[in-house]
């Protein structure tokens, strides 16, 4: 099949498409499109951006229909070639979406390539019609200019494709595999030095794992002009959209673009190898319910951040500070993990998606998944393991050989590895598939490797500490459950006033409780507040004790 791809407009951002495709007689073609993209499970129907669907065959149109919300079908008469001509709106600016202006074609082909009832493993030709000067960053083999050919659609749709003016294109070699950096946008950076810091967590990497099945890897990156951060895996690249691009002249902006990098290139092996049984292959025409987040992405982001470590990006000191004072305050200025599981919050992407969601809900499975995932390590660390030695085994057991794994064959592979088996069913009861506070694990293995977690207090902030209220821009934000405001204050009231109930004490001495004037939906409120000390919301500090033993435990020795 042929798919030809053009624009009437550069600036309307629809393209144009023209799939050729040879049918038999009486054949009944059913095309189905996208309504998830891997590496995302939340439904985004695609459907809804594409109008000006046609079939055409010797020149006349002919009937479908549509079957479902995305998914069309029609009958071929007699044998020969069906033209289906459609547009899709590309106005999607994201690591999982595509995009058309004057300066660029930035296409995700699984927002708008049908797959084909019977014909999923077929050979997919795309000829793109782009300016002589453009150059092109993509995966996808290339037959000849502005023509490239796809294994089939799995292969297709997890090869994105940049054409622009001015891309940026430097390399570097890493075991056996070439690797690409290609920016779109300004860059405010050293490129040698980044080169450099690629190249060490690259083998790192790969070292971890053993190998690097591709002779190629395309990192594609969208320097944006607005604030923007996201990134995707595929196969033999990723994309990661950053923002502002001029942001990344600071080292601690430069921090936040290597750490997804590092991310991404981690999902070679887990996800787009190393997969659940439900998406080994793919079906994006509905939701395929996964309960392993912790291992897809939890393991990643922990792995991911690590390995920075490994290679000499960050400091001990650096990691502590920057990574994992984030996640610990990230995980508990939240009671999620009260209320739902990270089993259960995997399931539930499909409900919510990636939102916040309503307060205290649920748990992120990047966040407490890399939070769990180093209590394992720890864990594992202790018996003469580690977390990397599980995923290597994961590669070499699923990845490596299009196997499908399950949660449970994760929860065996680390429980080999231990010598407490009772201690270690309790973990992944208490932890993966219940609601227990991890805090006090975390505080105490830590502790065994020379890192101490202290909570602290700002004075400067009893609003947040005493009376347990986050405010943001004049907005409450955070109210904790046990403290008189969350009887009396509603996320969302706009506070106009703050005032002790006699109206003479301050706001550092609340013996009286405090007084509120807040706007509530267009209505004034008063409010007043019982006088509290609660000591709530702590800011949660890692600080090294013992550098030797976590430079062992961090530094790769062993591992």
């Amino acid at each position: 099949m042929q798919y030809f791809i053009s624009r009437n407009s550069n600036t309307s951002q629809f393209i144009q498409i023209n799939l050729k495709l040879h049918c038999f007689f009486n054949e009944k073609i059913n095309l189905q499109l996208a309504a998830w993209r891997p590496g995302r499970y939340e439904l985004a129907n695609y459907a809804q951006k594409i109008r000006g669907f046609e079939v055409f065959f010797k020149g006349n149109k002919i009937s479908w229909t549509k079957k479902t919300k995305d998914l069309w079908q029609f009958e071929s008469s007699e044998e020969g070639v069906y033209e289906i001509h459609y547009e899709f709106y590309t106005n999607q600016m994201d690591a999982g979406g595509s995009w058309s202006d004057e300066s660029q074609l930035y296409l995700n082909f699984g927002n708008f390539i049908f797959e084909i009832s019977g014909r999923e493993k077929t050979s997919v030709e795309i000829s793109i019609d782009t300016p002589q000067d453009f150059l092109t960053a993509t995966a996808l083999p290339s037959k000849s200019k502005n023509l490239w050919l796809a294994e089939s659609y799995q292969h297709l749709i997890d090869s994105p494709l940049l054409a622009s003016q001015n891309p940026q294109h430097y390399e570097y070699q890493a075991s056996n595999t070439k690797f690409h950096l290609w920016f779109n946008g300004e860059i405010h950076f050293e490129v040698e030095q980044l080169i450099e810091t690629f190249s060490s967590f690259t083998k790192c990497q790969i070292e971890a794992f053993g190998e690097f099945p591709a002779e190629d890897y395309h990192f594609i990156f969208q320097l944006l002009p607005y604030k923007h951060y996201h990134g995707v895996e595929h196969q033999f690249s990723t994309v990661i959209t950053f923002g502002p691009a001029e942001s990344l002249a600071n080292p601690i902006q430069l921090r936040e673009l290597i750490g997804v990098s590092s991310h991404e290139l981690y999902h070679f092996w887990n996800v787009c190898r190393i997969r659940p049984k439900g998406i080994t292959p793919y079906n994006l025409a509905k939701e395929v319910y996964l309960d392993s987040g912790l291992v897809l992405e939890g393991v990643t982001t922990y792995m991911g951040d690590l390995v920075l470590m490994q290679s000499g990006y960050f400091s001990l000191e650096e990691y502590c500070g920057e990574i994992l004072d984030k996640l610990l305050q990230k995980e508990f200025n939240s009671f999620g993990w009260q209320n739902q599981s990270i089993v259960a919050s995997s399931l539930d992407l499909w409900l919510d998606g990636y939102k916040i969601g309503i307060p205290d809900k649920k748990v992120s499975i990047y966040n407490r998944g890399a939070l769990i995932s180093l209590c394992l390590d720890l864990m594992l660390i202790k018996n003469s393991s580690s977390l990397s030695h599980v995923m290597r085994e994961m590669w070499l057991g699923f990845g490596k050989r299009g196997i499908g794994y399950e949660l449970a064959d994760f929860e065996r592979l680390v429980g080999n590895k231990l010598d407490n088996e009772m201690k270690f069913k309790n973990f992944f009861n208490q932890f993966v598939f219940g609601t227990e506070d991890l805090l006090p694990l975390l505080k105490a293995l830590l502790m065994e490797f020379g890192v101490e977690i202290t909570d602290t207090f700002d004075k400067n902030d009893p609003l947040l500490h005493d009376f347990g209220i986050k405010m943001v821009e004049g907005k409450v934000k955070l109210i904790h459950p046990i403290s008189d405001a969350y009887q009396k204050l509603m996320l969302e009231d706009r506070i106009l006033q703050i005032g002790m109930s006699d109206m003479t004490m301050s706001l550092e001495n609340p013996e009286k409780g405090l007084l509120f004037v807040v706007e509530r939906y267009g209505r004034k409120v008063d409010v007043q507040l019982e006088p509290e000390k609660l000591k709530v919301y702590p800011k949660l500090i890692s600080k090294i004790k013992e550098t030797n033993k976590l430079t062992e435990l961090w530094a790769g020795k062993g591992r």
